[in-house]
Order: C-alpha cells, then sequence, then structure tokens
C-alpha cells in the first residue's frame, strides 16, 4: 500500500485571489463551460455541472416544481475558478449583468431575466440554488428575501430554510449556521424541513470528521423527522439513502467500522431497490445520491486499508461522472492505495486533463508517484505545474524544493524539453504574455479579484 501526501490548500479570500491570479496565465482551462455562461453539458462536464444546467432550463421553463433538492456543488468559486482558467477575469465580477457577452448562453440571460420577476416559492427555491452555484450570493438573497444577516434574529422559513442556511454560509462563520440548523430541527416546522435541517448539520460535521455532540444531536433529530414522514415511493427511498448515508457518519468518526458499513449497506439497499424512470429530473437526482454513497464508500474503504474495495467503488463513480475531478482524485487514492502505481497515474492524468484548479492535486499525485517510481525528471514537471495552477497548496513548494529543479516547465499535456529550449519557451511564453496582459490590465484584474473576494464576505445590508 503506498501512502499519499496530504493535498492541503489554504481557504482564505487572500489565498482566492491568489489562485485566480495562477490560473490566469497556468493554461490548464476548464473542459466544462457550465459555470462561465451556462452552455450546454459536453461530454466532460461533471455530472453536478449537468444538473446545474439542467436546473436552468427547468427554471426559465416554468417547470420549477418537479426540481428536487441536489447535492450541493464543491465548490463555492466554481465560476470564477472556470473564468479565470479561460484567461477572462472579466466573468468574476459580482454583477450578473456584467458577464461577457461572448461567454454568456441565451440561458444565461434567461435566467437573468426570469429572477427579476415575480417568483413563485418553489421558483425562488430553485433560483436561489442556481444563482448559489453560478457564484452571486447577494442576487440569491435577495430572490428569496434575505436582505439581513443576523445569525441571533433570523428566522427560518418553512419552505425556504434550506435556502436561508445556503446564503448565510456565504456570510456567516459555519457554526452560528450550524448552530441555527439545529434549532430549526428542533422547532415546530415541518418534519420534512426538521429532517433536512439535521441533515445539514451532520454532513457539516462529518466533513470535519469530528465527533462533536452537534453530529450525534443532528443523526438522532433526521432519524426522528424521517419517522414521520411517508416511506413509500420514488423520492421518499432517495431520502431514506440519504439518511442512512448522513447517520454512517457518526460510527464513521468514532472509527467503528462495522457499524458504518452497516448503515452504507442499507443506503445502498434503498438506492439499488429502485430505478429512476424517465423524467431527467428523477436520473439526475438518483445518480446525484448514487454519486454522494459511492464517494462515501470509496473514502471509508481507504480509511481501513481495504485499497482493492474501494478501487471497486471508485470504477462506480466514473460511470456516473468521469467528467468530475473527485471521480479521478478517489480513484487515483484507490489504485495507489492497491500498489497499482502505474493506473493510479493514469487516474490522475485524467484529473490533469479536465483542467482549472483541481487539475493541481492531480498533477502534484502524480508527481509524487512518478517519483516512487524513479521518473524524478517527469515527477518535477508535475510539481512545477500544480504550483503554476495553486501556489497556495505548502507540500508542493517543499516538493518543488527537494528536488532543486526549478528552472524545469511542464506543460498539462507534455512532458520534458531540453534545458535551452526550456528557456527559449519560458522567453517566448513571458514575451506573449507581456503582449496580452499589459500592466494597466494586469493592475485591474486584481482590482476585479481582490472585489470578488471582497465582496463575498461582505455582509448583505
Amino acid at each position: 500500500m503506498t501512502a499519499l501526501p496530504r493535498y492541503r490548500t489554504d481557504p482564505s479570500p487572500r489565498a482566492l485571489a491568489t489562485r485566480l491570479r495562477a490560473l490566469l496565465t497556468a493554461q490548464v482551462p476548464v473542459a466544462c463551460g457550465v459555470y462561465a455562461g451556462l452552455s450546454a453539458p459536453v461530454a466532460t462536464s461533471p455530472l453536478h455541472a449537468k444538473i446545474t444546467h439542467a436546473m436552468a432550463q427547468a427554471f426559465v421553463t416554468g417547470t420549477s416544481a418537479g426540481v428536487p433538492r441536489f447535492e450541493p456543488p464543491p465548490s463555492a468559486q466554481l465560476r470564477l475558478l472556470t473564468a479565470a482558467s479561460w484567461g477572462r477575469l472579466d466573468g468574476v465580477g459580482v454583477d450578473m449583468t456584467t458577464f461577457p457577452v461572448d461567454l454568456a448562453s441565451e440561458l444565461w440571460w434567461r435566467v437573468h431575466e426570469r429572477a427579476l420577476g415575480s417568483l413563485r416559492t418553489a421558483e425562488r427555491r430553485v433560483a436561489c440554488d442556481l444563482l448559489l452555484r453560478l457564484g452571486y450570493p447577494q442576487r440569491a438573497a435577495s430572490v428569496i428575501g434575505l436582505t439581513v444577516i443576523d445569525a441571533h434574529r433570523q428566522v427560518l422559513s418553512p419552505e425556504l430554510a434550506m435556502e436561508q442556511l445556503a446564503v448565510l454560509r456565504c456570510h456567516l462563520p459555519a457554526s452560528a449556521v450550524e448552530a441555527m440548523a439545529l434549532r430549526g430541527a428542533r422547532s415546530g416546522l415541518p418534519a420534512e424541513t426538521r429532517r433536512d435541517l439535521a441533515l445539514f448539520v451532520v454532513f457539516r460535521n462529518a466533513a470535519r470528521g469530528a465527533d462533536s455532540t452537534s453530529l450525534r444531536a443532528g443523526a438522532a433529530l433526521a432519524v426522528k423527522a424521517s419517522s414521520e414522514l411517508p416511506h413509500n415511493g420514488f423520492t421518499m427511498a432517495l431520502h431514506r439513502a440519504r439518511l442512512y448515508r448522513a447517520i454512517a457518519a457518526v460510527p464513521f468518526v468514532r472509527r467503528d467500522i462495522t457499524e458504518t458499513h452497516r448503515l452504507l449497506g442499507r443506503a445502498l439497499e434503498c438506492l439499488t431497490s429502485i430505478t429512476p424512470g424517465s423524467a431527467e429530473m428523477d436520473q439526475l437526482a438518483w445518480a446525484d445520491e448514487a454519486y454522494a454513497l459511492h464517494c462515501f464508500l470509496v473514502r471509508t474503504h481507504l480509511a481501513i486499508g481495504l485499497g482493492q474495495r474501494a478501487a471497486g467503488y471508485a470504477d462506480e463513480l466514473v460511470e456516473l461522472s468521469p467528467g468530475d475531478h473527485r471521480t479521478w482524485a478517489l480513484r487515483g487514492d484507490a489504485l495507489a492505495a492497491c500498489g497499482r502505481l502505474d493506473d493510479a497515474i493514469e487516474a490522475y492524468t485524467r484529473g490533469v486533463a479536465l483542467g482549472g484548479w483541481g487539475a493541481a492535486r492531480a498533477a502534484h499525485l502524480r508527481g509524487f508517484l512518478l517519483d516512487r517510481l524513479g521518473r524524478v525528471a517527469e515527477a518535477a514537471e508535475d510539481y512545477v505545474l500544480s504550483r503554476r495552477i495553486d501556489p497556495t497548496a505548502s507540500v508542493v513548494s517543499a516538493s518543488i524544493g527537494r528536488h532543486q529543479q526549478p528552472e524545469v516547465r511542464a506543460e498539462p499535456g507534455g512532458r520534458g524539453r531540453a534545458v535551452g529550449e526550456r528557456r527559449d519557451l519560458g522567453r517566448r511564453r513571458a514575451q506573449a504574455r507581456a503582449v496580452q496582459v499589459r500592466g494597466d490590465l494586469a493592475h485591474a484584474g486584481e482590482q476585479a479579484v481582490r472585489e470578488v473576494v471582497q465582496s463575498s464576505m461582505r455582509r448583505i445590508g
């Protein structure tokens, strides 16, 4: 079994600005354009992007009532990171109306116009979720009528409680938002709302891997609220699968692997007991829950050293969402745990090919495995590529320093050149960037980044 290094990056707003600037010249454009203009999904689009596009279509066609609540996408800055990876800082502004016309699809403008009109509750719910996915938290707050941010005075709506929490997460400390959700789960709100609030608390605590009183209380409240709801039908079976997946986190953080896998087995039973019909939203909802469950299954099996089982579950992720960075990250981790280093390198290579910020981790771990195989020069190139995409990860700097090859430059799709050729290539690239991004434009870009980051943290007032 090969122990992989922990790849961690700085989550602060300052680091986000650094990543955006780095992505401008990293030459690793995101393969999917859903989050930068709502263009149609392509073969390399992840499942969560396909869901976002389907939500947008449902919203503008007046079928929001049929849109379920999906898992949140993996990053709150997908639009910013995507636009920056394309070298388009003009796509990271805080106002939807200023988005570049040449990037925005017709669907983008239809969403923008529809969100300005009078909306029913189901439409407000979908509009809020959609605008958050596109990176417009202030606009999302306006859609659901959230004009004041106050953790102590905020009253959760029976119909829009989860949307309120999603917006509040952009402006308040996680502890305050989770405490609010826990109070709501104990209140007199409808059982479905209480269940969702309790699950929110469970998933947030589980992500930190902490055995907390909030985690246990959330799990108990979720079970209680679920017992008050009907158990028949496609939607309810999906909710039961989600419930079992959530409460499995309680024994997992306690390292009770037997109970963890018993509960995850129940979740799998719920999921496999139903078959989605022909409706697109049903198919996406089933795949969304299946993807989240199999991600958890991979992680739990990796945690106890069962690499072969983890790799098997990772195969399911490939079937569900081959365009997702997380798919290839987990598959690479599982294959490395089995000692299948060449296969793991191929998995990480698929992650690099998807472009964007997610390629940084894939490049670093590919470099780590190449290093283990004695392919030192190739490893050094990958370390440099990783740092070029995300300079906020200290583990990459250490790897570069250890190899002492700062002059090596890497390309996403290529390998090394002679030293002289690399230097000439570096000079030509620098000259091209100097022509393309003049000093005044670069300064304006940095101002735009600061504005985006500051606005995302500013309270709605």
